[in-house]
């Protein structure tokens, strides 16, 4: 019998060894399988763009995964700790592959099939990088190897780091990081210890286990995770007790998700980064920062959605049919800084998730009266004057099309600074009549409007050419600064997840930018800005002065054919801003609307908040400016000899008894600090003796021009 035990002991002992062999050959083959794992050395997990405004409030991310990366020693103990308890409690002690474990799972899965993997945080680091997630044994094999293989090529705490910034955690949450703000709205960081042991218990079922999907169930999974830290000594029984009882507030924001409501703001941003950077934008972990401030943005979707709502219940719509789709009516609102370009808000439509055109940036409208003090700036280079006295009257006979103001009246004699303000048709049109077309869309492209997109036909005198709300308010800006064109900028710098810049704007303002291109005279820009008062004191744009009570506003409406759009464009403060509303199929607003009434309310209820604290501009008169008549005159036009005094009379009979006007009396100005007031406008008809023609000596005579029937610009009070 002995015999027998001692030969089944040493067949036994040589059937081990055989196997230990065997698996030893097979462990030699499989490691030569195996990929290499250095890469994990200096693996950086895929980091999505993330968009901030000027004042850090994040309002975009974009990128296949949301993950927040942190580096191990940025991790807090607790977490770690909790992570150990749930999942690896002896991750320190064994090289990779927990053997006491794979036996107890071997035990548990006799008769049960495949249930339990017995994975150490090593080898779950294996197969998420390397391995599929197949239940195999084939699969745990090479996992185990895997494992053992990086255990021996990285320092633990390094392994850790990959971990918890790889593992999936439910809600699109990639890595510990993400998930505090996906399930608690925090940082890490701040999280307490019964957050920590909950997001601890989420990598064994994080789309089911999750406090999102079935909280009863995460928070029995808790419990767990706080027994096992009480049970290694982790935490002390007093704070068991306090976590198992902490009421836990689960944030209702799905990753993604961002108040502030600059869906438009951080889209447009993405665009530019991918520009920038190509696709490598959505991993490399970057963070652009905007000139969008969340406040201002906040005041500029209030203002649209206010009007979007007033406007809805004058024609009784229900407000929710505003948020239906592009079929509903479209506003947009985006706000510069005259001096630097810098993008202060922008909304780009009613609603972003219905959808994602950009009415501000990408919309190309026809701009309406908007356009007519880029005609009269231009005019003013060509002997025009604030005082120079059109007639408001019908095109000849022989035109073929005959446009007529709002108010279907006529009202005759009419001054440059009455027909602006009350924004009259026919004295816009015989001024770009006098001054000819070519150098109309020659001017108005210094300002940055797109020569191909102005017609050469009089309507375009009305704005029939087309722009976006932001060129049109650059455009306006140069208005503002007192005649230099700047570009419009979104962003101000960009840094990669370290921190280093990557990008950083050069703008006017800052050390080492080229100046501004100057695109109009300081003095052309005075009188224009001047003019533009005059829109809000007296004309168009008066609805202003029910919520603004400021003397630096200035302004102008605008309305196209059958109010398809509305627009109000204007400044004061350093700040300029556009409005804009209509629909994408061009229907009209409604027979009674106008750019007053749609347009104007939204410009002036941001302005209002936007201006809180900030002081009036004040502008210095510039020279090569008098005053005569009681109104602004570039000083070689002062005695009458050059400049045009009127606009569209017919020439009077030749009559020798008449005795010339006399000379009118001229008073100069010298330079300082002057408020250009609105004087009072004058519809007398110009003296006997004055030039009547339409255009000073030596100006080209006007080109015929066959303007086809095209939709006409319209503005209302």
């Amino acid at each position: 019998m002995k015999k027998i035990a001692v030969k089944a002991g040493g067949a036994v002992l040589a059937l081990a060894a055989a196997a230990s062999l065997l698996a030893g050959f097979a462990a030699v083959l499989s490691l030569r399988q195996l990929p290499p794992v250095d890469a994990l050395r200096d693996y950086r997990p895929d980091v999505p763009l993330r968009i901030y405004t000027s004042d850090h409030v994040q309002i975009g991310e974009f990128g296949s995964e949301h993950r927040e990366f942190i580096p191990f020693e940025q991790i807090p103990p607790r977490m770690v700790q909790a992570l150990l308890a749930a999942e690896d409690d002896q991750f320190y002690e064994h090289e990779g592959v927990d053997i006491p474990g794979l036996f107890r799972a071997a035990l548990a899965n006799l008769g049960q099939g495949y249930a339990q993997g017995a994975s150490t945080i090593t080898m779950q680091v294996a197969r998420n990088f390397y391995l599929s997630r197949e239940k195999t044994l084939a699969r745990k094999w090479y996992e185990m190897l895997l494992a053992w293989r990086i255990d021996q090529s990285l320092p633990k705490d390094r392994i850790l780091e990959l971990y918890m910034n790889q593992v999936y955690l439910g809600e699109h949450a990639y890595g510990f990081g993400s998930a505090a703000h996906a399930y608690f709205g925090k940082p890490l960081a701040a999280l307490s210890l019964a957050e920590s042991a909950m997001l601890a218990g989420l990598p064994k079922a994080p789309s089911t286990m999750n406090p999102v999907v079935n909280l009863p169930r995460a928070k029995r999974r808790q419990e767990y995770v706080l027994g096992r830290m009480l049970a290694l000594g982790m935490i002390s029984q007093d704070d068991y007790r306090a976590a198992r009882a902490e009421r836990l507030a689960i944030s209702g924001e799905t990753p993604g998700s961002f108040a502030g409501h600059a869906e438009y703001v951080a889209e447009l941003a993405r665009q530019l980064a991918r520009e920038r950077f190509g696709d490598e934008a959505y991993t490399r972990g970057l963070n652009v920062y905007t000139t969008v401030s969340s406040v201002r943005q906040t005041l500029a979707y209030d203002a649209v959605s206010g009007g979007l709502q007033r406007y809805a219940r004058r024609h009784r719509k229900a407000v929710p049919a505003l948020e239906k789709g592009p079929q509903g009516p479209q506003a947009a609102l985006v706000s510069l800084d005259a001096n630097t370009g810098a993008i202060e808000a922008m909304v780009g439509g009613a609603d972003f998730a219905a959808s994602r055109f950009n009415h501000a940036t990408q919309a190309l409208r026809q701009p309406g009266s908007t356009f007519k003090p880029f005609v009269y700036a231009a005019a003013l280079e060509r002997g025009v004057s604030p005082g120079t006295v059109i007639n408001d009257a019908p095109l000849a006979n022989s035109s073929r099309w005959q446009p007529s103001n709002d108010d279907g009246r006529f009202i005759g004699p009419v001054t440059v600074r009455q027909a602006l303000a009350e924004s009259r048709n026919l004295p816009a049109i015989r001024t770009l009549q006098a001054i000819g077309i070519p150098y109309a869309v020659e001017f108005a492209s210094r300002f940055g409007f797109s020569p191909r997109r102005l017609p050469r036909y009089l309507p375009l005198a009305l704005g029939t050419g087309t722009t976006s709300p932001l060129r049109l308010a650059a455009a306006y800006g140069v208005f503002a600064n007192g005649g230099q064109r700047v570009e419009p900028y979104l962003i101000e710098r960009i840094t990669d997840s370290e921190g280093n810049v990557l990008f950083e704007a050069v703008h006017a303002g800052t050390d080492g930018a080229a100046a501004p291109t100057r695109v109009i005279s300081a003095r052309n820009a005075f009188v224009m800005d001047s003019l533009l008062r005059s829109v809000v004191d007296d004309g168009t744009g008066a609805g202003v002065r029910r919520y603004l009570r400021r003397d630096d506003v200035a302004g102008k409406t605008g309305t196209t054919n059958e109010a398809m759009d509305g627009w109000f464009a204007g400044y004061a403060g350093g700040v300029v801003t556009v409005a804009w509303m209509g629909y994408d199929d061009n229907r009209s607003l409604g027979e009674h609307e106008f750019g007053a009434t749609t347009a104007l309310p939204v410009w002036a209820a941001y302005m209002e908040g936007r201006l809180a604290g900030v002081p009036e501009a004040q502008t210095d008169t510039p020279a090569g400016l008098v005053r005569t008549n009681n109104d602004w005159v570039y000083a070689e036009y002062a005695d009458g000899s050059r400049g045009i005094a009127s606009l569209g009379f017919p020439l009077p009979p030749a009559d020798p008894l008449v005795t010339p006007a006399a000379d009118p009396v001229v008073a100069p100005v010298a330079s300082s600090a002057a408020n250009p007031a609105s004087p009072a406008t004058s519809s007398a008809p110009p003296a006997p003796g004055t030039p009547l023609s339409g255009t000073a000596p030596g100006m080209p005579a006007p080109a015929a021009v066959a303007a086809p029937a095209v939709p006409v610009s319209r503005d209302g009070l």
